[in-house]
């Protein structure tokens, strides 16, 4: 168990026994990951925003019933993952495909892939990121989830297989169909996608 696992579970279990600090100390560790895969999935900043905050507080609340198993990221994005799904059914639909041309006020891609896990970032370079976005939302539920998970979250392969209740190898395939499908999209770079 790396360090951060360790203080991870610390605080995880401070937390389930009402000790806000703690948890406030989980918020700032993982917040800015939940709210990566939020925008994510909704591509909306200020949904993502509103939505995030509500994982967090229906976290806290679940916390007297969290059970540690190895890692506390899958939990909290098992809890994001149901919370966006709610979002939509609440709003009678599933998330939209992108518009060709969606973007924001400034004319920005509505969503950037977040973090830098395993080169992603530097292997994007160069690449418009209205086309890295269609290429992204061509790509089954499964597999958008995965990226969301693994390079907009950075969470690891195991972390995302247990969020997504998931072995490991169905993950990895999951991720390699993901990028076998956005290197076809995508004009190659020098450090490709991997």
């Amino acid at each position: 168990m790396n360090a951060a696992s360790s203080d991870d579970r610390q605080l995880a279990e401070r937390a389930s026994q009402g000790d806000r600090a703690a948890f406030g100390l989980l918020y700032e560790r993982h917040v800015d990951a939940v709210f990566a895969y939020v925008q994510y999935r909704v591509r909306d900043v200020g949904v993502a925003e509103d939505l995030t905050q509500d994982i967090f507080l229906s976290a806290m609340r679940a916390m007297p019933g969290f059970r540690w198993q190895g890692s506390f990221a899958p939990w909290l994005m098992r809890c994001a993952h149901n919370r966006v799904v709610n979002h939509w059914r609440s709003l009678g639909r599933r998330a939209p495909e992108l518009a060709m041309d969606e973007t924001n006020d400034e004319g920005q891609p509505v969503f950037e892939l977040a973090g830098d896990a395993g080169g992603w970032q530097e292997a994007l370079d160069g690449i418009d990121a209205g086309r890295v976005e269609r290429a992204v939302a061509g790509l089954t539920d499964l597999q958008q989830q995965v990226v969301a998970l693994r390079f907009g979250a950075g969470l690891s392969l195991a972390e995302t297989a247990q969020a997504l209740s998931r072995s490991e190898n169905a993950v990895k395939n999951l991720q390699h169909n993901a990028l076998v499908s956005l290197r076809r999209r995508l004009p190659q770079t020098q450090g490709g996608l991997s």
